[in-house]
């Protein structure tokens, strides 16, 4: 029973334990429910939570990873910085010297270039340069003053528009030699010796020398440069040797002629001559020599000089003569001897001696040549007052002319070189070539080109009046379109007309023949006569010029309405320097010389020139003819 209720007890006991085991199963599972549903809410907020850590830490991550490529960007861009920084410095320090250079360069540059263009201005040769289309790029001063051209007018033309050559004899056009030399780069002479330039205003003047080419760095071709010269003189030196060497080649063939036609003139000349040797004794003598001092062959051939006559030739003049003056000077002419001869009487003999030096390998001979002029002398002595005054006279004269030769040769070579300079250099400063002026300073150096020009023309007028009063100016005549000529000057004082408010009429006949005349010096001589009616009639007045045909003249009448002549000045205007004292006198500029030169070239081509004028206030009129066809030699 014991053992049943045990039994049943422990059953009992073991199915509440089974129970309480389900219960407790039960429990636990409710409480395993409701842990998992707790665990997974848990869960779910703990993964949320992680999600956003993870977020957060990624977008730490980030930031930090931000963070970092800015921090290394930021370095790398203050590296790249300083760099630059260093690299720009570098450069700056590069650049500065390199701008120190070009100063440098730039300096040296300016002075070469002031160094050429005053060389170029300062040479005695004429420069022109062009591009490579041969369009003028340069002129130097001569260069302007031999074309008449500016470098201000003639920049940016054509080379042959102003330099137009001609050959000086056929008066054929000539290619200038730019062309070829731009063409083949090659260098090309002109023809020294026919190649004429005409000037713009129609001056001529021989010109020689060449053209080069220029070129760059490359060696290709970017323009030519023409060097050219006035060779006149030089031209006119050489024909003259030339003449002088053919006529020494003719005074050569005749040498030996002469020499041997002189022992026979000795036989036949009356005057006596007499043959020494170098021993001063008598090799030949003239049979009139016998005759007038009444001596013979045997006691003269031979003999000593002196010796001859019985010693009456012993002069103390003639052996002065013979023994000093005639071995210094070679020969001597009228070297007067009185002596007293015991056959003829008182004598006074004038002796011309020379010595000449015979073929080669012979001694030397002396020609005695001796004159009676004791007749001559007594007639003489009456006139030696007179001719001594003439002498005196002729000394001072002479004296004069000297004076006079080296004025003008010292008022050319020692005034218009530095003038040709100063003119030169004050157009330069003008043009502003190297740098620009004020307006005083332009003014100032206008005044310096102004009036170096006015001194020029002085200079010039008085060597050509110099020139007509020596009678050395030659006429270069030839046939001249005298209508044509007349308008171009009236053209050119057209400028000149229209400042001063004059008005101009002209009476050309249409029918004026063509005249044989030098052109040059009648457009001067129409140029003075015209400037002067400009120059000295008032703002508003009145100039004309009338030219007509008149028998064989062309008649020109140039007149004005201007300041006039005083009766008493009427002769005293051709004289040189004299300048009427008028108002306008004294605001003109002019050296008195035009009208009295114009009057002497007028009379050089055989016309005449006449002035009138009814006096002050009342205008002039000139006058003045030339001939058609010229009469003068040229």
């Amino acid at each position: 029973m014991n053992r049943k209720y045990n039994y049943t007890a422990s059953l009992v006991g073991l199915i509440m334990v089974m129970a309480l085991l389900g219960v407790s199963f039960w429990a636990f599972n409710q409480i395993e429910q409701s842990f998992l549903v707790q665990q997974k809410a848990d869960f779910q907020v703990n993964l949320h939570r992680l999600f956003l850590v993870i977020i957060a830490t990624s977008l730490l991550s980030l930031s930090s990873a931000f963070a970092f490529v800015f921090f290394i960007f930021q370095n790398r861009q203050h590296r790249v910085k300083n760099l630059i920084n260093l690299e720009t410095q570098h450069l700056l320090t590069i650049q500065e010297e390199t701008n120190t250079k070009l100063k440098q360069a730039n300096l040296t540059l300016q002075i070469n270039e002031e160094k050429l263009a005053v060389t170029l201005n300062s040479i005695g040769d004429a420069v022109m340069a062009t591009d490579s289309a041969g369009r003028i790029t340069l002129l130097n001063p001569l260069a302007e003053q031999l074309t008449g051209w500016s470098l201000k007018e003639a920049a940016g033309l054509q080379a042959e528009d102003i330099f137009h050559i001609v050959n000086g004899n056929t008066r054929l056009p000539l290619t200038i030699p730019i062309k070829e030399t731009l063409r083949n780069g090659t260098v090309q002479g002109l023809d020294n010796k026919h190649t004429v330039l005409l000037s713009r205003a129609g001056k001529e003047c021989a010109i020689a020398d060449s053209c080069a080419p220029i070129r760059d760095r490359e060696g290709l071709i970017v323009g030519a440069v023409l060097v050219f010269r006035n060779v006149t003189r030089q031209m006119e030196i050489e024909n003259g040797l030339e003449r002088t060497r053919k006529e020494l080649e003719i005074i050569k063939q005749s040498a030996d002629e002469a020499r041997e036609l002189a022992e026979s003139v000795i036989n036949t000349v009356r005057e006596p001559l007499i043959s020494l040797d170098q021993d001063l004794r008598v090799v030949a003598v003239s049979r009139s020599f016998y005759e007038v001092f009444k001596v013979k062959p045997a006691e003269t051939m031979g003999h000593l000089i002196y010796d001859l006559g019985n010693k009456q030739w012993d002069i103390p003049k003639l052996r002065e003569l013979l023994e000093t003056i005639l071995p210094q000077k070679t020969s001597f002419d009228n070297y007067e001897v009185e002596h007293n001869f015991t056959t003829i009487g008182k004598r006074t003999m004038l002796l011309n001696a020379r010595q000449i030096q015979r073929a080669s390998g012979k001694d030397r001979v002396i020609l005695l040549a001796i004159e009676d002029i004791t007749v001559r002398r007594e007639i003489e002595i009456g006139l030696e007052t007179a001719h001594e005054k003439l002498k005196e006279l002729t000394a001072e004269l002479k004296r004069a002319a000297r004076v006079k030769s080296e004025f003008l040769a010292n008022m050319s070579h020692e005034l218009r070189t530095p003038l040709n300079s100063i003119n030169g250099f004050s157009e330069v400063l003008f043009d502003e070539t190297f740098g620009p002026l004020n307006a005083k300073q332009k003014s100032y150096v206008n005044n310096v080109l102004t009036s170096g020009k006015h001194l020029l023309l002085l200079i010039n007028q008085i060597l050509d009046m110099a020139k007509v009063e020596a009678g050395k100016m030659k006429l270069a005549s030839s046939s001249l379109p005298i209508k044509n000529i007349l308008n171009e000057i009236l053209m050119l004082v057209a400028d000149m007309v229209s400042k001063k408010h004059l008005i101009l009429i002209t009476e050309i006949d249409e029918t004026l023949p063509d005249i044989e005349a030098d052109e040059l010096k009648v457009k001067e001589i129409l140029y003075n006569l015209l400037s002067n009616a400009v120059k000295f009639t008032t703002e508003g007045g009145k100039i004309g010029m009338k030219a007509k045909k008149v028998d064989s003249m062309i008649e020109i009448t140039v007149w004005d309405t201007g300041a006039g002549i005083a009766r008493e000045n009427m002769e005293k205007i051709f004289e040189g320097f004299f300048r009427v004292d008028t108002p306008y006198s004294r605001v003109t500029e002019g050296t008195g010389l035009g009208l009295p030169l114009s009057r002497k070239m007028v009379e050089l081509h055989g016309g005449t020139l006449s002035v009138e004028s009814e006096g002050l206030n009342k205008g002039t009129v000139v006058h003045f003819t030339l001939p058609i066809i010229s009469r003068m030699a040229v």
